[in-house]
This record gives structure tokens, sequence and C-alpha cells, in this order.
């Protein structure tokens, strides 16, 4: 019997450092190589950085596996996940769970929304990505003008 492989969606905006960009961008293509390859390929840097100033964090943003979503949350998800899925298709895994560890201590996500206290009350607001970029003391890399 062959069973079909259903994934569902969520939205998220997950953000991580360039220093371990690499690193979450080999998970997410063992997680999901269907739907995960290329990500985290749109580059970030501080807010006021000089055009064309190089990228110190990457973004992916929009609808995600909700597998995905889930491992980003928790590094030994991830790990476990990616493990198993590159053991089942004969490929090398090649981090540990402290590099996976520390490759998620790096990354920020967010599900599209915020909490915040208004008049001393606990509140959920809508946060699109470009605000959660910016609340980050982030921006989209700026190319100089051809």
């Amino acid at each position: 019997m062959i069973y079909e492989h259903i994934t569902t969606y969520g939205h998220a905006c997950a953000i991580v450092t360039a220093t371990v960009a690499p690193v979450m961008r080999s998970v997410s293509k063992i997680l999901d190589s269907q739907h995960c390859d290329g990500m985290f390929k749109v580059g970030l840097n501080a807010i006021g950085s000089a055009v064309g100033a190089p990228a110190t964090h990457f973004v992916n943003n929009g609808q995600m596996p909700t597998l995905f979503i889930e491992a980003l949350k928790s590094p030994a998800v991830a790990h476990t996940r990616a493990q198993a899925l590159a053991l089942a298709a004969g490929i090398a895994y090649p981090f540990t769970l402290v590099q996976v560890t520390a490759a998620l201590s790096g990354c920020s996500i967010s599900d599209g929304t915020r909490t915040v206290v208004i008049d001393g009350v606990s509140t959920v607001v809508n946060e699109g990505p470009h605000e959660f970029i910016a609340r980050l003391g982030l921006q989209m890399v700026r190319t100089p003008s051809i």
C-alpha cells in the first residue's frame, strides 16, 4: 500500500543569524526537501547600515510545513527528525544536537502575532513580517542602485 504524504501549513516568519544560516539551510532541506529547500536566502542587516552592507541575518517568511515550524521551536525535535530523515534517505547527517541547538538559539520566530500589554492587560495583536523584522532592529539588505 502506498501512503500519500500530507503536508499541513502554517504561517511563520523565521530569522537566523548569518553565522548559523548555512546550518539552518541544510537542516531545513533535510527536514522537508520538497517544501523547505531554499530557505533563509533573503538577507537582513541592522537598520542604518550602509547601502551594500553585508547581511548579518537571513529571513524566511510565509507558509511553511507545520512540522517544520514545530521543529524550529525545539532543537531536540529538529535534530531527531532531521537525523531520522537523513538516515532514511541514505544521506549523511553532519550535525550534532549541540550544533542544531546553537543554530536555533540564533533564531527568532513569529507566527504573525505578538502579545503586548495594553492598559495592564495582555493582548494579542497582529504583527506582519516587516514589523517583526523592524522590531528586531533589522531591515532588508539594500544594494546599490544600478
